[in-house]
Parts: C-alpha cells; structure tokens; sequence
C-alpha cells in the first residue's frame, strides 16, 4: 500500500483544545489592540475639541500655582493683557500679586476665598495690562488638587469687563447728577399716578405744599384732586388734556397748602405709557406763581390806572387847544400802526402809543391864546410853543409812566440833521420811537385843520416827509408810512379829516 493510500493521522483530542485556545488568546488581542486604538482615536480627538476651545476662547483660560507663578494662558489671555504670545506671558509674569494686581490685597482675597471653599465665582479686580494701562477683571477659578489633598495649581478664566465697569460707573455718575438735580431743585418734581396718588416728589415739591419731606407728602396725599385742588374738576381736565396730548406746559391751577393756604401753582407733565400705550403715571415740574398771580393782578390794576391818568392827561391837552381835538389819538393809531410794520415788540408798540396819546401834554405850559390864535405866531410866541417837548418830560419822568415814555415825549420834535428841539439831537441819537412818532406828529398836523387854516390833506402830508426823507424824517419810517397810507385808503385813521 502506497503512503498516500494510508489514513490520516486524527490530532488528538488535547491537541485541538490548544489550537482553540491558541487562537482565542490571539483574537482577544487583536481585540485589545483595537479597543486601545479606539481609546487613543478618541483620547486625541477630545484633547483636539478641549485645545481648540483653549486656543480660541474669548474669555481668558490660565493655570497658575498658588504662589503666583503662571504655568498657561491661552491666547485670549495675552491679548487681554496686552501680550504678544501666551509664551511671552508665562515667561514675564513671575509674580501675579504685584505684577497684575493694582491692589495686592486683592490677591489675598482672592486666595482665603479658595482656601475655603475651594471656588470663586464673579471675583471682580482691577489690574495692569503690560503697558500700564488698567483693566477690570471677572475672576471664575478653582483649585486643582491631588489624591492627598495637596493643592496642584488654580485654574480657570478671567472676562475683561472694563467696557461694563466703565458703564456702570457712567450711570452712577448719571444717576448721581440726577439725584442732585431732583433733591435740590428749586422747582417742585414729581411722579404722580392717574388717581391722583403721588409716587414720588422732590424737597421742593413738598415745600411748595407746606409739608415737612417728601414722605409726609407720599403718605398723606391720596387723592390730589380732593385734598389739594381747591376746584377738583380742574385734575379731570388736566387729565383729558394729558390724555389727548401726552404733554401740557405751564397749566395754572389753584391748590390749597398743608396748612389750607391758598396758593397758584403752574404744572408742566407729561404721561409715562407702557408698550401697549396704558398710562403708568404722569411725571412733571410743579411752580408757586402765587406771587407773579398776584403781581400780574395789581400789574393789570396799575395799568387802568394809568390808562385812565393818560387819557385824562389827553383830555386836559384838548380842553386846552380844542383846535386839535382828536390829533394825539390819531397821532398814536398811525405811530402804532407804523410801529407793527416795521416789526418792533409789543412792548415798544404800547410804549409809542402812550408817548403819542400824551405826547402834547407840555402845551399845558403855553398860554391858551397862543394855542388857538388864529394867525401865524410870532417868533416870541412860537419860542413859547417849543418849550412843550421838555415840560411833558417833566410831568410824565416822575408819573409812573414805563420808560421810556417820557424820553419820547421829549424828542418828538427832533429832526435828523439837528434842526429839531428842544435839544437839537441829530441820527441815531434820537430814539427810533421818537422818529416815528415825528412823522405821525407831522402828516397829521398837515393832513388836518388848524385854527390858523385849513386842512391841507394826506398828499399835502406825504409830500412833506417825501421831500425831506433822509434830511428831517427817518427814511425807512418814511416809507412805511407812505405805504400804510396807499394801503389803507379809506379806512385809514387819517381817511375824514383829509
């Protein structure tokens, strides 16, 4: 028999339990090698994801140890602190305390809080950059320690909150310059709900009511309208004013103090709105006008007085020269209407119609047969006439009229180019008030009759001051007459006596 006829040789039982175990001890290697490479893959993929987030973290990421030697700092860091590298950090700051700290003290904190318990959160301090310059910190750091307790080092991050602090301390600030403004204003302040209950009030507002503070004020006014307003209708209608307009300035109201004294106050407020445009509460100024009421009063009593003196002083002119019945009046009507064209103030309107009304009062000084001779004067008597513009001077500089009233009575007969009297003034010396009421004195005296003739009409009139515009008569005062006069035609004051 050939040997390849022969059986083949079966391995024994033994030997079959070695080549399966030979073959599980390699499998659960290959198994180890692929779980170790795995364990590697993601140990290298984890250290990829935590140093990409050092590296590019905003915040500032260090490890130091506990006697201020810094051991890292991400790039954040240093750009914090105005380094270059992270490398350039480590290796110039060697004491953190005194080399970043501007208050060392800080340091000792910062060190007794994680002594005992082992974090800080929120550690705010102020610290230099490299080059000097300061900054603030928000410090969030724990302790690292080993399996004996032992501290290994601190770590953590710093914010750079210098651009909040520097906020914060500008509305302090604010708020400060407010609060100074609010408690020691001169004006009352307040904040006042739509019911009337106030929500807050500054010193003065309560001194203005008669109270003691502010709180007595809170605590005792609950119903404004009722407790303070002498008319309570008057709160509904500077609630519906408000309410319309959102604003109203200077609304004038008549309240009772603490002690029931009536006062007049003057309110400015406006309506605070929340965003679905309910009202929340009105806030404003508050002033006592009772004094300025009270002036304006005898202001307007004074003024009736006066005017009631000023035309009797007419009246007394007139009697006098009745002659001229009528001019002063008109004599006023055409300086004011002059007066409003060329664009001066009420005031000074009002001032040139007084001096127009009784800008002939001197001529109580002239003898009565001169005033209506019926014959040209001579030159003795018309020296007589020419003193009037100083004695009315010297009646009306200590009757109460405003200035200056009197001082226009007196140049009323000036002229430009120092023709005029009783003192020859010449230009711009002679109040424009004056120059007015110079050519309304003149185109009335021509427009209208005179004892000595009869009337020479309004083109007789404008003729005059147009030929002497420039010389005698003011020019622009000229032409607003001149053009009042075309404009008015008929209805002009001058219109029937012409």
């Amino acid at each position: 028999m050939k040997d390849r006829d022969r059986p083949t040789k079966q391995p024994s039982g033994e030997a079959e339990t070695h080549h399966l175990s030979e073959k599980r001890a390699i499998s659960e290697l290959e198994h180890q090698i692929i779980e170790r490479e795995h364990a590697e893959q993601a140990l290298h993929e984890s250290e990829l994801k935590y140093r990409s987030i050092f590296e590019n973290a905003v915040e500032g990421i260090f490890q130091s140890t506990p006697d201020s030697h810094l051991i890292a700092v991400n790039p954040a860091m240093a750009r914090i602190f105005g380094y270059t590298s992270p490398e350039e950090m480590v290796r110039e700051v060697t004491d953190i305390g005194r080399q970043l700290y501007i208050n060392y003290e800080n340091r000792h904190t910062f060190q007794g809080i994680l002594a005992e318990h082992g974090i800080v959160e929120g550690f705010e301090a102020q610290f230099y950059r490299k080059d000097g310059s300061i900054l603030w910190g928000s410090l969030n750091v724990r302790t690292v320690r080993d399996e004996t307790g032992r501290i290994l080092c601190y770590e953590g991050t710093l914010e750079d909150i210098t651009a909040r602090k520097k906020t914060e301390e500008e509305l302090r600030r604010s708020e400060e310059k407010y609060r100074n403004i609010f408690e020691n204003a001169s004006e009352g302040i307040f904040q006042i709900t739509p019911d009337g209950r106030y929500l807050s009030v500054n010193p003065a507002l309560a001194r203005i009511h008669g109270f003691n503070s502010p709180e007595e004020v809170i605590l005792s006014i609950t119903d404004i309208a009722h407790q303070l307003y002498v008319d309570p209708s008057r709160r509904a209608e500077l609630k519906r004013l408000l309410e319309e307009h959102g604003f109203i300035k200077d609304f004038e109201i008549m309240m009772r103090k603490k002690d029931k004294g009536l006062q007049w106050v003057s309110v400015t407020s406006h309506a605070v709105k929340d965003a679905n445009g309910t009202i929340l509460y009105y806030e404003g100024t508050l002033q006592d006008i009772t004094s300025r009421k009270f002036a304006s009063e005898e202001l307007e009593s004074l003024r009736k007085s006066l005017k009631g003196m000023i035309r009797a002083m007419s009246s007394i002119t007139e009697m006098r020269d009745p002659g001229t019945a009528g001019h002063q009046k008109r004599v006023a009507d055409i300086a004011m209407a002059m007066a409003g064209e060329i664009g001066l103030t009420y005031d000074t309107i009002e001032h040139i119609g007084i001096a127009g009304i009784i800008h002939d009062i001197g001529k109580i000084s002239v003898p009565a047969e001169i005033l209506s001779k019926p014959a040209k004067l001579t030159e003795a008597e018309y020296g007589l006439v020419k003193v009037h513009p100083r004695v009315g001077h010297d009646i009306l500089k200590d009757a109460g009229v405003p200035y200056p009233v009197a001082e226009i009575v007196m140049q009323h007969h000036e002229r430009l180019n120092g023709s005029g009297y009783p003192r020859g003034l010449k230009g711009p010396d002679i109040l424009l008030e004056a120059r007015i009421l110079a050519v309304a004195d003149v185109v009335e005296a021509i427009a209208s009759p005179r004892p000595y003739r009869p009337a020479r009409g309004q083109d007789a009139a404008l003729e005059e001051i147009m030929q002497n515009k420039g010389t005698l008569y003011d020019p622009e005062v000229v032409n607003v007459c001149v053009r009042l006069f075309r404009e008015k035609s008929g209805s002009w004051p001058m219109a029937d006596s012409s």
